[in-house]
């Protein structure tokens, strides 16, 4: 028997097969518990592709949601003078990557001269 086949389309024909054999009845249920198994397969991939689709569209809003702050603390950060921009501990260069992922501040501030030898006062 065919798992995909309704009780409605069996009742269409008549039984002019042969009774099952039992290897054909074992043959029946190892092909339906394949069709599950794979069904189930199909299942867990669509909830994995549709969870990283929603995942996606969930970074999208917060990076648009976040956009009008990001570029006003930009344009902040451009209009401050190297001065200014050195007592905060960043460079003129470090402006454009602030808002990268993997920006880190120095250990070291910009403005850090260490002083040599010869000018220290004994």
């Amino acid at each position: 028997m065919n798992p995909r086949t309704t009780q409605e389309q069996i009742g269409l024909f008549p039984a002019t097969a042969p009774a099952q054999t039992a290897a054909a009845a074992d043959m029946d249920v190892i092909m339906a518990q394949a069709v599950r198994a794979r069904d189930a397969a199909l299942t867990a991939s669509l909830r994995r592709i549709l969870g990283g689709i929603g995942q996606a569209l969930a970074a999208i809003g917060t990076a648009i949601a976040s956009w009008p702050t990001r570029r006003a603390t930009y344009e902040k950060l451009r209009r401050l003078n190297d001065r200014e921009l050195a007592d905060i501990g960043l460079t003129r260069s470090d402006v454009a990557r602030v808002f990268e992922p993997d920006f880190r501040m120095p250990a070291v501030p910009a403005n850090a001269n260490p002083a040599k030898p010869s000018q220290v006062a004994a």
